[in-house]
């Protein structure tokens, strides 16, 4: 059996669309992207496969030296001309804007539309202008076979076929999870990822002086895999791939292995797993992030108000377990929600505040490492001429959090619930902006978990509490003779909103509940809702 269930962030129409496509020898069932000429995830009538990010450091910036007429740029003494592409923009009701794209060897020059973006601002003083910056990035480059590579891989029938297809992956960097019929089940992490001269590409590399140049990629046969562990077991969850002994660099951030712990735990030591109880992993909001992050929080926090006192009386009894329905963890939600600013939200300044909070799992290690040490210079705030402790900015941040949802829900502790607050927000593909349009276009729906959950959830860091990224996508594939199998997409398949199947998966989606995969021709003919027949 074989699950999968990616995040990406949600929208309307939908960015998977349910596909079966049966001709000849192809028999083919799974997510696609519109317009691709392939099934993205999914199974054929011999192998099963699914994705997930691999997170890899595949794109560098670099400082680049112009001539004073900007036609040429420096590598290794010599000048080398710069290439022009010519971009036109066709803006309704004014005229059509040119934007000439400035390209070296490492990429466009991206401080051209920043300097351009900086020019235009109304209000408040301009950035100054930055020094010309190139972006280097594998989807850019000229030779890409991830289509290529997905067509192969929809007809593969084993793993050597299947990896074989991989093979020619570029971008994005995927972590693969496979199975057959006959009961292999494997992984590979394949794409493009640069081997550097030097650096790791944390910061940008000098292009005059060559010495960061891209010598090459990671080889395939050393890309991370493996094929039928011993354990019967193959988990990823976005954690980082291989061993710290790995001899190359894949990237340098990766979030805590919360998802992929809790998804080992549910399954260790269990037999006779069925496509039910795969269904209930991919619908847990335990949350390791709370059971790791709590303790040391209440620990610290020395509540003087009755209300705050009530809020950590619910959280000394809360199991971890962030469903729907729960005060505890709403309260927790409150409480993370303004920890990263209370605790650093001093040294780095709004701007850089508010992207670091978006930044769930280092929020998480840097905080549990600070409150483990009592390191109080980050608990101090520069701001005040008193010396705050941690316990002051734990108190003060679950103050704030509990103060926070009483103006949202009420003073009635009790009655408060996490979805009450936590909504998954699916905004309408460009017409979201319109308020008008936004309720006959747009949806949400309140929801459980959190980053944390295998049924992730995250909260988006500008709009508190909701959520914009979800498993867009689910399947759950049985490649026993019952092929038991299901799928879902988040939305529904139409992207037109007066169609009944705009968003009739919605509910299901939420519930966790999935669709039948069918792929008998009489099973689908019992099923089917219309037929729609193309002829030439």
């Amino acid at each position: 059996m074989l699950a999968n269930d990616p995040h990406l962030g949600a929208r309307l129409p939908s960015t998977w669309y349910l596909v079966h496509v049966s001709g000849g020898d192809l028999d083919i069932i799974g997510a696609t992207l519109p317009g691709a000429p392939a099934v993205a995830l999914g199974r054929n009538r011999f192998i099963a496969w699914g994705a997930t990010n691999v997170a890899a450091d595949v794109e560098d910036l670099y400082r680049e030296h112009l001539d004073a007429a900007g036609t040429h740029v420096e590598f290794r003494g010599a000048q080398e001309p710069v290439t022009v592409i010519p971009e036109t923009i066709i803006v309704k009701g004014a005229e059509p804007v040119r934007v000439d794209v400035r390209v070296t060897r490492h990429g466009p020059l991206i401080s051209d539309a920043i300097n351009a973006n900086s020019a235009e601002l109304k209000t408040g003083p301009k950035p100054a202008p930055l020094d010309p910056l190139a972006f280097r990035w594998t989807a850019l480059d000229a030779v890409d076979g991830t289509m290529s590579s997905f067509l192969k891989m929809n007809e593969a029938r084993n793993w050597s076929e299947f990896t074989m297809a991989l093979r020619d992956f570029v971008t994005p960097s995927q972590n693969f999870v496979y199975a057959d019929v006959d009961g292999h089940i494997g992984y590979y992490a394949p794409g493009r990822i640069p081997i550097r001269a030097s650096g790791d590409g944390s910061l940008p590399a000098e292009g005059w002086s060559g010495a960061s140049e891209w010598t090459g990629w990671i080889p395939f046969d050393e890309l991370p895999h493996l094929y039928d562990p011993p354990e019967h077991v193959i988990v990823t969850a976005n954690h980082r791939p291989a061993p710290p002994g790995y001899p190359h660099l894949l990237g340098l951030e990766w979030p805590e292995p919360y998802r992929a712990q809790r998804i080992i735990d549910l399954l260790r030591g269990r037999t006779g797993l069925t496509p039910d109880d795969f269904a209930r992993i991919q619908a847990d909001t335990l949350s390791l992030h709370a059971k790791t992050l709590l303790p040391l929080l209440l620990a610290h926090a020395h509540a003087e108000s009755a209300p705050d006192r009530q809020a950590i009386d619910i959280l000394r009894q809360w199991n971890a377990d962030a469903t729907a329905g729960s005060a505890g963890a709403a309260i927790f939600g409150a409480w993370f929600q303004h920890l990263a600013p209370t605790l650093v939200g001093d040294d780095l300044g709004p701007l850089v505040a508010e992207r670091y909070q978006e930044r769930f799992s280092f929020v998480t290690r840097f905080a549990v490492r600070t409150l483990a040490s009592n390191d109080s210079a980050w608990c101090d705030d520069v701001r005040t001429a008193k010396r705050e402790t941690c316990d002051d900015a734990v108190t003060g941040a679950l103050h704030k959090g509990v103060a926070d949802l009483t103006g949202r829900l009420g003073g009635d502790m009790t009655r408060w619930r996490w979805d009450a607050v936590h909504r998954a927000i699916f905004p309408h593909q460009g017409l979201d902006a319109v308020a008008a349009l936004r309720p006959l276009l747009s949806r949400s729906v309140p929801n459980g978990g959190d980053w944390s959950t295998v049924n992730v959830a995250a909260v988006a860091a500008e709009r508190p509490y909701e959520q914009h990224s979800v498993p867009g996508y689910r399947e759950i594939i049985d490649l026993s003779p019952a092929n038991n199998s299901r799928f879902l997409d988040a939305v529904g398949e139409s992207g037109h909103f007066l169609s009944k199947h705009y968003d009739d998966f919605l509910k299901d989606w939420r519930a966790v509940q999935c669709r039948a995969m069918r792929m008998e021709r009489k099973d689908i003919e019992r099923g089917a809702l219309g037929h729609l027949r193309l002829t030439p």
